[in-house]
């Protein structure tokens, strides 16, 4: 086991980025400082060969240029918050609108575009720690929220923990918006994946994707994955919700609480199959419907819509406007805190 920090170039106005290494026997993951982005997760095949699952750019400039948050961690609240306000103690907060009137992934200055301080967890051989700083009044959210992301290796995957503190009452949400292709990042659609998902309901939104607070039930939608089938068996049919987002881009609702199973995908071309955990009430899975770079991806790769799938594991969208939703504020003497882990193997024939 180890961890290697070394240059990854630098930003467009020329400030340093740094990737660590992470790697033991059977996965190796590459974590950038900038936007602490999962650059690369290195894992085998069915035939032992190493295999690259995450989509991602050769450069730190080629992740500022394309708004994909691709790999980043996401926050301070991951998702959509509609009318790009919310109530909060008597007030009514207004953040910063950056999609059809409502905010998506914290507006214009959100974490997948911080440059973070990163460092090897003090005591451990596999695991690095990156802190980063949200100022008060950023994109109008209140309070200074200081953000901790620890990466690290647990056998045949990658935990991370997120924990936040604050100086102010506030809301926090995190995600981590890799994009996964378990046959190879490169190796074009991920229609073919096969899924299952840990959930009875999900969240009805409306045509702009914002929740109406409804929680609806999976059984009879194509959004039902409690039995295995491929992201693509379904996906143009005659259902609103897929209708909406030109795909799979739904809250589901995990079953249970605690750190429990969320997701099996395995990519069918090599058998990797990936196992999502976490303790946070949903998981976003989004097929890459709008996936459009402006810029190659790594090794010049040409990526198009629908060449990955997104396990955004999170607090529920627009959690703020919803009373009766999982309550997203964090207060000074009440951090934010939650835990996910992405786990590989090889999928039984």
């Amino acid at each position: 086991m180890s961890v290697l920090i070394r240059d990854f170039g630098s930003t467009a106005d020329g400030k340093p980025v740094k990737v660590a290494v992470l790697k033991n026997d059977f996965i190796e993951v590459h974590i950038l400082n900038y936007g602490a982005i999962i650059h690369r997760i290195v894992v085998p095949d069915r035939s032992g060969n190493p295999v690259d699952v995450a989509l991602g750019y050769d450069s730190a400039t080629d992740y500022e240029l394309n708004g994909d948050s691709m790999g980043a961690a996401v926050g301070r609240f991951a998702n959509r918050i509609g009318g790009a306000q919310f109530p909060l103690y008597e007030k009514i907060v207004h953040v910063t609108p950056n999609e059809n009137g409502n905010c998506l992934h914290s507006g214009l200055h959100g974490f997948r575009s911080s440059l973070f301080t990163m460092e090897p967890t003090p005591d451990t051989a596999d695991s690095v720690t990156l802190t980063a700083l949200s100022a008060d009044g950023t994109d109008g959210f209140p309070g200074n929220l200081e953000l901790e992301i620890q990466y690290s290796l647990a056998k045949s995957g990658l935990v991370i923990r997120y924990a936040a503190t604050t100086d102010a009452p506030t809301v926090c949400n995190m995600t981590n918006h890799s994009y996964f292709n378990l046959n190879g990042q490169g190796t074009g659609t991920a229609l073919g994946h096969r899924l299952t998902i840990d959930a009875d309901q999900y969240l009805e939104c409306d045509a702009h994707n914002i929740p109406t607070g409804r929680k609806l039930p999976v059984a009879g939608t194509p959004l039902d994955f409690n039995e295995e089938k491929t992201i693509g068996r379904d996906i143009e049919a005659d259902h609103i919700a897929l209708k909406n987002c030109l795909g799979y881009d739904q809250c589901f609702i995990i079953r249970d609480s605690g750190l429990r199973h969320a997701a099996w995908v395995t990519g069918p071309m090599t058998g990797i199959r990936m196992e999502v955990l976490t303790t946070l009430p949903g998981m976003h899975l989004y097929s890459a419907n709008y996936l459009a770079p402006k810029t190659p991806g790594k090794d010049g790769t040409e990526y198009h819509k629908r060449d990955a799938v997104c396990f955004e594991t999170e607090d529920f969208p627009d959690a703020p406007n919803h009373p009766d939703f999982p309550d997203t504020t964090v207060l000074p003497d009440h951090p934010y805190s939650s835990t996910t882990i992405y786990r590989f193997d090889i999928a039984p024939m």
